[in-house]
């Protein structure tokens, strides 16, 4: 049996990027391969960490200082050096025929002077893997970012000169990866829709809504340089969350992220003091506790792609909040109702395409 070590961020905080490692995994075994695991920016970290959602604190994004802006100068080689032995060992170790780089939004920029995680990760995982194995690099199920600075455009340039086969999520994706990088992918819907041979979602006939509050700073602040104020954000989504109430949908708030739940907490202590009303925050610590909250729901309002990506698989109607490109291009390409499964077989296709051609 092939062997394949899948790489990405399946073991971050983000749930959309747990159910990516997670329907990559069962893509591959589907296909008959023996699957391994490895965190894409922290190959070090073996195994999923614990998460309290709930309970985690904000953490705010500070002006760097000099000293620290001359450390990042120098951050592809702090990386290298904390993460060299795990790779390097890994790829001798597996002796794998494949190794897949993907799912997620991993073609991006930091935004900043600095170079992105990303940039660098790609670049020397890809170095490494031709350097101490014979497996075939795909790049599968990735988006890709508007705009890079020259760092990570060499360091992208560097890593995608070593892929051996390209698929992107979406044609925005597809046309930044032709235009700046000379690289032409093959175009299949995001990774996450894939269903295992034996999945079974029921459908549900309840009338709830569940509503994700995105993160003000972290994201909406990143992707809107002319924006509202926190107070105008928080209105906004106070706004939709009346709208399915006059519908005579019961509303319950969620999130996928740590960032995500510190502020939905926020929204919901802010609806309290504006409006002197209490609403519900589920309690979601893993994937497995967002499906079991989508089976009973009927309708998902977020502005993270993979919490309505999930949401879509579970029969629920969705409307994206559109928070950045990524979510308009998933709009506009893949938000059609009870398309999921084919989105799942229109996967699946191309990966045996490609394995028939290798």
């Amino acid at each position: 049996m092939k062997r394949a070590l899948i790489v990405n961020e399946g073991f971050s905080n983000n749930l959309g990027d747990q159910a990516i490692r997670e329907s990559v995994t069962n893509l591959l075994q589907d296909g008959g391969y023996t699957t391994d695991f490895a965190y894409f920016t922290n190959p070090a970290i073996s195994q999923l960490p614990v998460y309290n959602y709930l309970n985690s604190q904000p953490v705010f994004q500070k002006e760097l200082s000099a000293l620290q802006l001359v450390k990042l100068k120098f951050s592809r080689w702090y990386w290298i050096a904390k993460n060299y032995n795990a790779i390097v060992n890994r790829l001798k170790k597996g002796n794998y025929d494949l190794v897949v780089i993907g799912g997620g939004q991993l073609i991006e920029s930091s935004r900043r002077s600095f170079t992105s995680r990303f940039a660098i990760a790609m670049d020397w995982w890809t170095d490494l893997i031709k350097k101490h194995s014979n497996a075939k690099i795909w790049l599968i199920g990735v988006g890709v970012g508007t705009s890079f600075n020259d760092q990570e455009r060499k360091h992208f340039s560097n890593a995608l000169s070593r892929i051996d086969i390209a698929w992107v999520r979406d044609a925005y994706s597809q046309s930044v990866l032709k235009d700046q990088f000379g690289l032409t992918a093959i175009l299949t819907p995001d990774i996450a829709f894939y269903n295992s041979k034996n999945s079974n979602v029921a459908i549900n006939s309840n009338r709830k809504a569940l509503v994700g509050v995105t993160s003000y700073q972290e994201v909406f602040v990143r992707y809107n340089k002319n924006g509202k104020t926190k107070a105008e954000y928080f209105e906004e989504w106070y706004s939709i969350v009346r709208q399915y109430e006059l519908q005579g949908l019961t509303v319950e708030l969620f999130y996928t992220t740590i960032t995500d739940a510190v502020e939905t907490l926020a929204f919901k202590e802010y609806v309290e003091s504006e409006y002197g009303r209490e609403l519900s925050v589920a309690a979601i610590s893993t994937v497995s506790d967002l499906k079991a909250l989508y089976q009973t729901a009927s309708d998902v309002y977020a502005g993270r792609m993979h919490a309505l990506i999930l949401a879509m698989k579970h029969q629920c109607k969705v409307k994206p909040y559109l928070i950045s490109q990524k979510l308009k291009s998933f709009s506009e390409e893949y938000i059609v109702p009870e398309m999921s499964m084919e989105y799942s077989h229109k996967i699946r296709r191309t990966f045996n395409d490609l394995i028939e051609d290798c």
